[in-house]
Formats: structure tokens, sequence, C-alpha cells
């Protein structure tokens, strides 16, 4: 069994912003198997209803819109 192959797919932290064809996707909370976020139109936009969809959902929206990470917050 060889543990050594790089995954590729993107992880997700509290924090991230994503961009995506028609704005940007903010992770503001993750849990075991939902994460909560919020689809902005600008980067700096603060009010904005927060949804809750299956991690998996979320990373395949991602992979599919091609969506590019714009800002990693540091982990401590």
């Amino acid at each position: 069994m060889n543990t050594s192959i790089a995954d590729n797919r993107p992880t997700l932290a509290k924090g991230q912003l994503w961009k995506v064809e028609h704005g940007y996707v903010q992770i503001v909370d993750l849990g075991r198997g939902l994460v909560h976020y919020r689809i902005l139109r600008q980067p700096e936009q603060r009010a904005a209803i927060t949804k809750i969809i299956s991690i998996e959902a979320l990373l395949n929206y991602l992979r599919q819109s091609e969506a590019e990470l714009v800002n990693c917050p540091v982990v401590a």
C-alpha cells in the first residue's frame, strides 16, 4: 500500500476566498461533513447569507468552475 501519493483535491480551510466565474466563495466554517460558505460579488463584501453544503459537493463545484484560491489563511 503506497501512502505517499499526493492528493490533488484542494483542501478547504476556514477563511479561504475562492474566485469563481460569477463572484467569490468564502469559507465561513468547516465541520466534519458540512461547510458553511457565502457567495460574494466583490471580495471585500461583508453582507451575505451563509449557506450550508456538504464538503464533497462544494469541492465538486470548485473543481467544475475552475475556481482559484485568492487568499489562504495562515494556520497557526
